[in-house]
Order: structure tokens, then C-alpha cells, then sequence
């Protein structure tokens, strides 16, 4: 039925409101072609036949037609019934989803250089703060400064989300975080749709990097879009030129050393997008101490080829000129390649805690034998940080115990816990039985010298096993604790017997030459000191060695043997170390090390020992205090994870702390500080855990401070997801494909005002609740209009006097 829309009146509040809508309707009214080719005709030709035969003026007859036309229309009028209908509607605004990206991904900064002018202005334009923004930052600007602003004033209801993984409602802009640990973008995009099934949905708005690693594809999630009409309109966030990207990520570096130490860190380079540039310059450069003065001093440079698979290096850092420096700051930096698109991932810090004080060594060993002389004498001499006490187990009770100058020289074994906690943070157990009676007369010192070394190693100790023809490992495997802390397995039914030809004289291979590790890193060069180990050229070999069938596990091989093979089929472990759980322990298979001193003197066999000891010392040094020690279960966390900190502390007799909490002290990337209480870990004494969630990738630190002074710190450090980091680059073809696909738009930065453009408004629906008739014809306005028109016809007609 045709209808004239005579007004419009609506009330709303919020998503809905009501509203009526008033129509002039005819309810009688025929088809219309009746109307037009029968009934208006027949109106026409009445009203002209009435007059045609008169004589009458132009106008005049054209005025008597025209009001006798009306009225007889008005006659029709009434006969069609005409009616005013009152409809009462339920108006309902447009809903329009907003979909944000919160994958950890969108916290990367792009470069924005090279061709892209527009997009770099745009980007200035929503974060003018002139550095490099997070796309996270970017796409919080373009909600708060753009997108939610514009669709409130065209009367549209704006529904926001976030996705990684999962779809969550999206309280503000301020709450994205970017740490979702992975991108499932059809999964978002069929969840919001389905979740709002029924309701008057008119377009979707899409704001991501584009690089989707899990769930439904994109595509299918867009051919659900399209079957239910809703467009899809995308707006990348990134830098969109094809990837070059160079990264640095810290592969080894020590986490303590002591003065006068030198400093290795080994760093893995690859290059994404980066065929035919050949190599980047590594940089490794010492930074200020925290809150000081003064610029960044490079102390190694490198070249690093640039490939997928990536490249190792290693940079060595030189002594600080300042010995009495408790922590030293550094920086790994790559140069800018030309085009590079991402620069966050260019650079990685990391500090090294330096401690001053003097590592304490007891070395026990059964008999004077050739390793034993020429490693006491060593010990002895050779390094002004070690204090050193030696005992001769088959010595007379009248010999003199060899010390460093100004410690007394022992009279017996150190069997008690607090002697060994007290006085020593590294004890070497050379060809002993430590069964023996020549450890005490007492079977119950010789008791408590086993307690007592296990205990001393899980307080953070070093303990080094040599290996020798007697004893040592082989009267080990009868004393079930020590043979726990060793990082070898036990061969209980050949009882370690060597069966091989001592004539023959054997070179160790390295198990990582081309990043060895730091005990057997005797020439900062790889190459030189692969050759040192294994060339006949180095270091004199070894003819005797103990055949332990192979490295427990969590235990680290750094030396085997070149050709004798365990029942297992790898080749004999020479050398290994491991921890244990807070200490640090090792086996050494030879007795052999002081033939290193043929040709090279006192050089490398100097070198090997006070590396060996000085790693096994760290566990109980780092830390800056015997008493206290802080660190992390890991000391890499994805974003997202809840980072485990662990505490042990010891009271003033070095026995296990009986205190309900320990606090310690936190400290993010931005600087951001707070404290966390860490609760006593049940059936564990002296042992604290707690957990935090870091906010953002970088480096974080945790340290204990007891009356303002710090005692203890570690550090974690923070990363990307893998998923989220394995492709970081932007994918605007995928959104592209989507939009398309759903007949929405796709734009970039410099083009948001086309996506607004999308959204016009005037979009609400409208739904009628209830209906009222109301005849115009009976009314008296009506028949008044009706006798004016045909008075005015009779005025007329009086006037040109006719009938």
C-alpha cells in the first residue's frame, strides 16, 4: 500500500530507545494502475466535459476543471479511506565490532622508513612523542584519537575485543597489554560474529599486524563474514615493506665473575630478508654503572654473517680498570641494515655481577702424586684472589699443611658443616677414599664429612672430583650421597677399571669447539684454542684416564675422549660439569693437567685451573653475600608466563632460615620498582618462592637488601612467545585477502579517514512494538476542505454567470 511519511519522532537511551513513527496511509486504495490508467483518466475527463462546451476564457475554464478535478479527487479520497497510522518502534542502534590484536607481536617497533612518507607522518601524527612507537601504542591511539570518538558520533554502538589466543571484551584502549602468546585472528573474528548472532551487527573492524600462527585461517573466518553480510574492514598496523630484519639474542653469557676476570658472551646473529648483504657489525660496548655518568665505551667488535639459521659469536670482554667494581653493565648492538624494518630487536643488554673478594680452596688428596705437586704449587703462587689450603691425607702427623701466606696450615680434615660453610667456597677432592680413616680416626667425623659435603654444595659450593688410579671415583660409588653431587654416572660392575694402552698418548676433543666453554676457553680465539686441545702442535695429551660411562643428566660434557666409546655408543666424557641444585660440581677423568706446562710453562695449565675454579666458585660469590641468594627457576620467560623466584637463606650459624617470608626487590625495563614477599617453601628450610608477571620484554632484576644495603641480586630476562617471534613482520596481504573477500576495506595508517569513511551512520534498525488507526476522513478539517473547494467552484462560476 503507498504511504506518505508525514513525520518522525524518537526517544532513545544508550543501545536502544523507542520511537514513533506517524504515516497517511490510503487502506482502500487500488492497485495502482488503476489508479493511473482508469480512475484518474475518468476524474480528468468529467471535470473537462463539464465545461468543455462552454465559452469561456483560458484560465477561466483551466481554474473550474482544476477545482472540480479536486474535488472529485477529494470525493475519491474519502471513499479510498484515507487513515493516519501511529506506530510505535523499537530503534535499535548499529553495532559495529572492533577487534584489536593483543598478541605480543604488537609490541614490536618498525622502522617506518624508506618509501613510506604517508604512513610515517601518520604515525608522528598519533604518537608525536618523536620516538618509535609499540604498534600496541599505535593502535590505542587510533581507538582514543580516531575510531571510537567518530563512531559514537554517528550514532553507532561500538562493541571492542582483544584477541591472542582467546577473544576477551576490551574494557579501554589503556587495557591492551600485547601479551597473548600467540595470534589466532579467524578464531577472533568467527567468535565475535557468533557471540552476536541475532543482534543488528553492520560492520567489523579489524586492527592488527596481520600475521595470524594458529586456530581457523583467516580466510575461513572471512567466508563466515561474507554468508552472514557483515563486512570486514582491516587496518594494518606495522611496517609493511617486505622484512629485513638483524637480530641479536643472547645465546651464553656468565651471569658473575670475578675481578680481574674477563668477560664472554656469546650472542647468536641472524638476518631475515637479508640475501646478498653479506655481514654485520657486532658491537659489544660497556655501559655506565646504574645511575652514573659517562658514555658507552666498546670494548669488542665483530662480523657476523647475516643468515636464517643464524650465526654464533663470541665477544670478549677485557678485566675492569676499576677492581673494586661490584657489577658491569653491557651492551650488544648490531648496526642498522639499509631498509631494515624492525629495530627493537638490534640490541639486548645484559650486567655481570663482579665480585672482589677471594675465593677460598681446600684441596685434599690422598697422595703426593704428580698432579697434587705441580697443582699445589700452582694454587699456591699463581693468583692473588685465591686463598688456598692444602692436606696431604698420607702425610705424617709431624708435615707441615701447605697454605696460602698468612692462613694457618691445617692439622686435620675440615669434616664439620659450619668449618666448610665458613671457610671455603671451592674444595678439591683429589685420590681420595672418603671412607677412609685417614680423613679421621673418628667414624663419626668421617660421617659428618660426607653430610658435610653435601650440604655444601646445595648451599651453593663448587666441588671438583679428580680423577686418579687409587680411589677417586671409584671408592664414590659405595657412598651413595657423594656420588649424587657428581655429574657423571657410576659404572658399578666394572668398577671404572681403565683397560686401554698406556703407551699411547691421547688429545681430548671439545665438545662445542666453536663455542667452548669457559673452563676450556684457553685462547680467546676458537680456532687456537681448538688447536691447543686437539693438535699434536698444543698441549701434551693424557695416557691414563678413567672411563666413566657417560654425563648425567643435566650435566654438561665440555671434553671426551678422541676414539673410546661407552656401551652406549658415545665416546668416553674427559670432562664434565653440572649443578647441584645451588652449587656447582665437576669431573675431571685425567690427572694428566700438569703435562700442559711442556712448552707453554706455567700458561695454560695456569689458565685452566683458575677458570675451573673460579666457575666453581660462582654459585656461592655471585650472590655478593654467603649468607643469601637470589634467582630465578629460568633465566629466559616468554611474555605472559609468571616468572618463579626463589630465595635461600641461611641464619647466622649458616643453618636454614626459619623466617615465615623474605621480601625482595624487583625492577622492570622502564625502571618501574616494587617489592615481593616470597613464602616459605613447605618441607624446604631456608627456601622462599614467589611469582610475578612481567609487564614487557628487557631485562628484569630481583635483589635482596638487608638494612639498605644489597646483598644477593639475579636477573631474568623477558621475551617474545616464540610463535609471536618466530614471524614478527607485518602481513597486510592476509588482511587484504579478508577484506575483499567480505566487501570491506582494507588501509594502512595514511588512509583512516577511508576506513571512517565506511561507516557513515544512519545505520540504526527499526522495529515495530504496537499500531493505531485513526480515520482522517471523518473529521471535520476534512469536510471543511472539501466545501471550500467546491464554494470556490460556485464563486467562480456566479462570477462568469454561469448556470
Amino acid at each position: 500500500q503507498p504511504a506518505l511519511i508525514l513525520g518522525l519522532q524518537e526517544t532513545a537511551g544508550g543501545a536502544e530507545g523507542a520511537g514513533l513513527r506517524q504515516t497517511f496511509r490510503l487502506l482502500d486504495l487500488p492497485e495502482m494502475w488503476i489508479l493511473v490508467l482508469v480512475l484518474l483518466p475518468l476524474l480528468a475527463f468529467a471535470s473537462w466535459i463539464g465545461y468543455g462546451r462552454e465559452k469561456l476564457p483560458g484560465p477561466a475554464r483551466a481554474a473550474l476543471i482544476g477545482l472540480r478535478f479536486l474535488a472529485l479527487a477529494g470525493l475519491l479520497v474519502v471513499l479510498f479511506r484515507p487513515v493516519l497510522v501511529q506506530q510505535r518502534e523499537e530503534v535499535r542502534k548499529a553495532d559495529v565490532l572492533v577487534l584489536v590484536d593483543d598478541s605480543a607481536s604488537m609490541r614490536r617497533r618498525d622502522a617506518y622508513s624508506g618509501d613510506q612518507a604517508e604512513v610515517r607522518a601518520a604515525v608522528r601524527e598519533l604518537a608525536p612523542d618523536g620516538r618509535d612507537p609499540m604498534r600496541l601504542e599505535l593502535a590505542r591511539a587510533v581507538l582514543e584519537q580516531s575510531l571510537l570518538p567518530h563512531l559514537t558520533e554517528r550514532g553507532y554502538e561500538a562493541r571492542a575485543f582483544s584477541f591472542g589466543e582467546g577473544l576477551a571484551p576490551l574494557a579501554g584502549p589503556d587495557a591492551l597489554a600485547g601479551r597473548g602468546r600467540a595470534t589466532h585472528l579467524g578464531d577472533a573474528l568467527v567468535g565475535a560474529l557468533a557471540s552476536h548472532r541475532g543482534r543488528h551487527v553492520t560492520d567489523v573492524v579489524l586492527i592488527s599486524d596481520g600475521r595470524s600462527n594458529g586456530g581457523a585461517t583467516a580466510l575461513d573466518a572471512a567466508r563466515t563474514a561474507a554468508l552472514s553480510g557483515v563486512p570486514v574492514h582491516t587496518l594494518v598496523i606495522g611496517d609493511t615493506r617486505p622484512e629485513r630484519n638483524a637480530l641479536v639474542q643472547i645465546a651464553e653469557a656468565p651471569a658473575g665473575a670475578l675481578a680481574g676476570d674477563q668477560i664472554a658472551v656469546t650472542v647468536r646473529v641472524v638476518g631475515r630478508g637479508t640475501q646478498g648483504l653479506g655481514e654485520a657489525a657486532i658491537t659489544l660496548e660497556e655501559l655506565p654503572p646504574e645511575g652514573g655518568r659517562g658514555q658507552p665505551r666498546v670494548v669488542a667488535e665483530e662480523a657476523a654473517a647475516l643468515s636464517e639459521s643464524g650465526e654464533r659469536v663470541i665477544l670478549i670482554a677485557p678485566p675492569a680498570a676499576d677492581s673494586q667494581v661490584a657489577e658491569r653493565r653491557f651492551r650488544v648492538s648490531l648496526a642498522p641494515l639499509p631498509e631494515e624494518t624492525l629495530l627493537d630487536d638490534n640490541a639486548v643488554e645484559f650486567t655481570v655481577h663482579v665480585t672482589p673478594e677471594k675465593i677460598r680452596v681446600l684441596y685434599v688428596d690422598g697422595y703426593p702424586r704428580w698432579e697434587y705437586r705441580y697443582l699445589k704449587n700452582l694454587l699456591l703462587r699463581a693468583d692473588q684472589n685465591l686463598q688456598v689450603q692444602c692436606c696431604l691425607l698420607s702425610a705424617t702427623a709431624d708435615f707441615p699443611q701447605e697454605s696460602t701466606r698468612g692462613l694457618p696450615p691445617l692439622t686435620r680434615v675440615p669434616t664439620g658443616r659450619r668449618e666448610l660453610l665458613e671457610n671455603y667456597d671451592v674444595i678439591i677432592l683429589g685420590d681420595i677414599n672418603p671412607r677412609s680413616e685417614a680423613i679421621s680416626p673418628d667414624p663419626l667425623r668421617v660421617a659428618e664429612f660426607q653430610d658435610s659435603l653435601v650440604e655444601f654444595v646445595e648451599r651453593g659450593g663448587g666441588i671438583l672430583f679428580q680423577a686418579g688410579v687409587d680411589d677417586n671415583p671409584r671408592a664414590f660409588v659405595l657412598s651413595t650421597q657423594l656420588e649424587e653431587l657428581m655429574p657423571v654416572a657410576m659404572d658399578r660392575s666394572g668398577v671404572l677399571r681403565f683397560e686401554g694402552d698406556t703407551t699411547r698418548e691421547m688429545r681430548p676433543l671439545l665438545e662445542d669447539p666453536t663455542a667452548p666453554h669457559e673452563v676450556v676457553r684457553l685462547h680467546d680465539d676458537p680456532r687456537v684454542n681448538r688447536q691447543l686441545w686437539e693438535s699434536p702442535d698444543g698441549l701434551r695429551g693424557f695416557y691414563w684416564y678413567c672411563p666413566v660411562p657417560r654425563a648425567k643428566p643435566g650435566a654438561q660434557v665440555l671434553l671426551r675422549h678422541p676414539t673410546d666409546q661407552a656401551a652406549g655408543g658415545e665416546r668416553h666424557p674427559l670432562l664434565v660439569v653440572g649443578h647441584y641444585p645451588a652449587g656447582r660440581t665437576m669431573f675431571v677423568a685425567f690427572d694428566s693437567t700438569w703435562r700442559w706446562r711442556f712448552h707453554y710453562g706455567d700458561r695454560y695449565h695456569e689458565r685452566f685451573w683458575r677458570n675451573a675454579i673460579r666457575w666453581l666458585s660462582l654459585g656461592r660469590l655471585k650472590s655478593g653475600d654467603r649468607r643469601y641468594r637470589v634467582e630465578t627457576t629460568r633465566n629466559r620467560f616468554a611474555l605472559g608466563e609468571r616468572a618463579t623466584i626463589e630465595a635461600r637463606v641461611l641464619d647466622e650459624d649458616f643453618r636454614p632460615s626459619e623466617a615465615a617470608a623474605q621480601t625482595v626487590w624487583w625492577r622492570d625495563p622502564d625502571d618501574q620498582r616494587g617489592q615481593l614477599e616470597l613464602a616459605a617453601a613447605p618441607g624446604r628450610p631456608g627456601l622462599y618462592r614467589g611469582s610475578l608477571e612481567p609487564e614487557r620484554p628487557g631485562l628484569h632484576r630481583v635483589w635482596i637488601e638487608i638494612s639498605g644495603k644489597r646483598v644477593s641480586s639475579s636477573e631474568f630476562e623477558v621475551v617474545l612467545p616464540s610463535r609471536e617471534n618466530a614471524d614478527p613482520s607485518p602481513d597486510p596481504d592476509t588482511l587484504s585477502e579478508l577484506s575483499v573477500a567480505t566487501g570491506g576495506a582494507a588501509v594502512d595508517l595514511a588512509r583512516l579517514d577511508d576506513l571512517l569513511a565506511e561507516l557513515p551512520g544512519g545505520e540504526e534498525r527499526r522495529e515495530p512494538i504496537s499500531s493505531r488507526l485513526d480515520d482522517v476522513w471523518d473529521r471535520w478539517a476534512t469536510l471543511l476542505l472539501v466545501l471550500a473547494v467546491l464554494s470556490v467552484e460556485w464563486i467562480l462560476r456566479k462570477r462568469l454567470e454561469l448556470v
